[in-house]
């Protein structure tokens, strides 16, 4: 039962009781946006709603050697000689790992079988890495001998290892702008009662222009990333990730990553961890995250407090911040400047974000060290409203932080993290894009997928491309999410699904078998030496747009531009051709290196 289902019984509940339209009234006459939250919160406690909660799930899984020992087992059978499924194996024995108690021989023992893996997989330098691991968490003495001799075996062979692929070094192709250097200076921030806030271009563009930069204030990992993944600095890291101390849901990449997570956001997180990850989704996930990244910026609630009523950080955006001293602090201004649209939702959408809201807010104040740092009701009804704005911003401000589309595999393996940034949030949808967003890491770089005129608009796509959905379902979706009716140039021509687009006549394919075979197999240096050809083509036949031919020619650019910045999952980097040459070259016996 997720937070949603819980909104739902609620619901259900009052309105089978015929007390629907008290309980509306009086949450619809509270004016503060705590208020509403904290009389949904008592709403709950009295329907002993919480106790449910408690009494289904665990707030953080304890470390226990059972579960460590079961995991590594599993990665023993993925990894065997039968089965070869290497990615599988090194996920169960990170999970082994998480759940290793303290000071037991089960953390050891993990990462030399994630160092046997390694070694197989022709991974020296990072086998190494677990080899040393495994050493400093005092790897069993009766074991040693495999260790001593795979290490051996690694530094005879180690510098057969090719060097990692540099991602490229991308430049925006435009002077910075002199408000806000990581933008291209030909774009303005715009506003019309219809569109709101929005940006456009005071020259032409064409396709493959980089006009913007961006870090994003803070990001969160995805749920079914924290084995594959560094929680702070996102990197796919998960051949030498090490566990948190306390929880067995979050890993690193190192110990300097480990101990700032400690230090700001996870010392809050942990204690309720896997209640997070269980009950509520990444919109949630990254509006807790902007919060809790926030209050440490100050060192008392009541200075946060002050800055966020002060009138000079209210109803800012990216284009009001002062650059030439860009602190995190500074960047908030923008963040907490995002809009949240309350006017526009009906009573029945608050309701339901304020039993989110109150659900987040009991379990972060009542189980974590968070009640401390408010220190009073005072300082909790501020961070609840904090919190409640955030939720309403998160779902149409921020971004979700994708790789390269992956064939056979879902969104879930291709977003990884959820980010919040000021520029980017200020581009608005179409269905039909005119740029294209790309991360390198969690730094997005934004580039021009269609020509835009001088005085054109910069279009961002949240999701709902005419290519995928049709424009009933674009239409629903986007109502229903963001509270505006679409009415770009997709939706007015009703343009057709990918499936049913019609080549143009006098148009060529730009791209043909030889692209898709290169790109699908993630070749860097044919997508570095071919994408410029897909962008000249693109801003050529602009005017053909929607067509067959464009609409291959831009997978094509696509794929070509996450190679080029690496935005390409290990696992996909690893063909199967690659896989099997390694099967074949295999010095150690298998059965020989695992436990």
């Amino acid at each position: 039962m997720d937070v949603y289902d819980i909104s739902d019984d609620l619901v259900k509940k009052l309105s089978d009781w015929k007390l629907i339209g008290i309980i509306s009234g009086k949450f619809n006459e509270l004016k503060e946006n705590y208020s509403k939250v904290n009389f949904v919160e008592h709403v709950l406690i009295d329907f002993k709603y919480m106790d449910k909660i408690l009494l289904n799930n665990k707030v953080r899984e304890e470390k226990c050697n059972k579960k460590s020992s079961d995991f590594r087992m599993l990665g023993n059978e993925q990894f065997s000689l039968k089965n070869r499924k290497y990615f599988q194996a090194l996920e169960l024995y990170n999970k082994s790992i998480c759940y290793s108690e303290p000071g037991s021989e089960n953390l050891s023992i993990g990462y030399a079988n994630r160092s046997a893996v390694l070694f197989e997989w022709k991974r020296f330098r990072e086998c190494l890495i677990n080899i040393e691991l495994a050493r400093k968490a005092n790897y069993p003495i009766r074991l040693m001998h495999k260790l001593d001799k795979r290490e051996k075996d690694c530094r005879k062979l180690l510098s057969t290892q090719p060097p990692d692929m540099q991602p490229y070094d991308f430049q925006m192709n435009f002077d910075s702008h002199p408000q806000v250097p990581h933008i291209a200076d030909c774009l303005e921030l715009q506003y019309t009662e219809d569109e709101g806030r929005f940006i456009s271009t005071k020259r032409d563009l064409i396709v493959g222009d980089l006009v913007a930069i961006e870090e994003p204030f803070c990001s969160t990992l995805l749920p079914p990333m924290r084995y594959i993944r560094c929680a702070t600095c996102k990197v796919e890291n998960y051949l030498s990730l090490i566990p948190c101390e306390n929880c067995c849901s979050v890993m690193f990449c190192s110990e300097e990553c480990r101990d700032r997570a400690v230090a700001t956001f996870h010392k809050y997180e942990c204690p309720i961890i896997d209640l997070l990850h269980r009950m509520f989704n990444k919109i949630h996930g990254i509006a807790l995250r902007v919060c809790l990244s926030t209050i440490e910026l100050f060192p008392t609630i009541e200075e946060l407090m002050a800055f966020c009523e002060n009138p000079e950080n209210q109803n800012k955006s990216a284009f009001d911040l002062d650059y030439t001293n860009f602190t995190q602090r500074e960047h908030y201004r923008a963040i907490h400047g995002l809009v949240t649209n309350q006017h526009l939702r009906s009573v029945s959408d608050l309701f339901q974000r304020s039993v989110v809201c109150a659900i987040l807010k009991h379990f972060i104040i009542e189980h974590t060290p968070l009640k401390e740092f408010l220190g009073g009701e005072e300082g909790e009804n501020f961070f609840t409203e904090l919190l409640f704005r955030h939720l309403q911003t998160s779902p149409s401000n921020m971004h979700g932080i994708d790789l390269v589309e992956q064939v056979n595999e879902t969104k879930d393996d291709t977003t990884h993290s959820s980010g919040a940034f000021a520029f980017l949030s200020l581009l608005n949808h179409s269905c039909a894009p005119n740029t294209l967003r790309v991360y390198q890491g969690t730094k997005a770089y934004l580039f021009v997928f269609r020509p835009i005129p001088a005085g054109g608009v910069l279009y961002d796509t949240y999701g709902a491309h005419f290519a995928i959905f049709s424009r009933t379902q674009r239409i629903q979706t986007l109502s229903m999410q963001y509270r505006f009716t679409c009415k770009c140039e997709a939706c007015e021509n009703d343009y057709p699904i990918f499936a049913k687009l019609q080549p143009k006549l006098f148009i060529p394919y730009i791209n043909d078998e030889t692209d898709m075979k290169s790109l699908v197999k993630y070749d860097y240096p044919y997508a570095l030496d071919n994408y410029r050809k897909y962008c000249e083509f693109l801003t050529q036949h602009a005017n053909a747009y929607p067509c067959a031919q464009i609409s291959s020619a831009e997978e094509c650019l696509k794929m070509a531009l996450h190679i080029l910045v690496d935005a390409v999952p290990l696992k996909a980097k690893m063909t199967k051709q690659a896989i099997k040459i390694y099967i074949q070259t295999c010095i150690l016996e298998l059965d020989a290196s695992i436990i």
